[in-house]
């Protein structure tokens, strides 16, 4: 169990750190862009963000009803 809370806090420590790093090289592209194409790359890249924050939340859902499933219904089936 100890792995899989380590693994769990490694995996959200490099989500972290590449968010940073990808904000950091959006930004970077947006202050070389004129106005209207830095606003239109902002949003497309803003949509597309939260696209994958809504595919990041479902996989993170499915594995948290898992891990209930596992810990509190199997076991439940084996006692019977």
């Amino acid at each position: 169990m100890k792995l899989i809370k380590l693994a769990m806090i490694a995996m959200a420590s490099l989500a972290a750190a590449g968010h940073y790093w990808q904000q950091a090289r959006r930004l970077k592209i947006i202050r070389a862009l004129p106005a209207q194409q830095a606003r239109s790359y902002y949003e497309s890249t803003r949509e597309r963000g939260e696209r994958m924050m809504a595919v990041v939340t479902a996989l993170f859902t499915a594995g948290a009803i898992a891990a209930l499933v596992y810990v509190f219904v199997l076991p439940a089936l084996h006692r019977q």
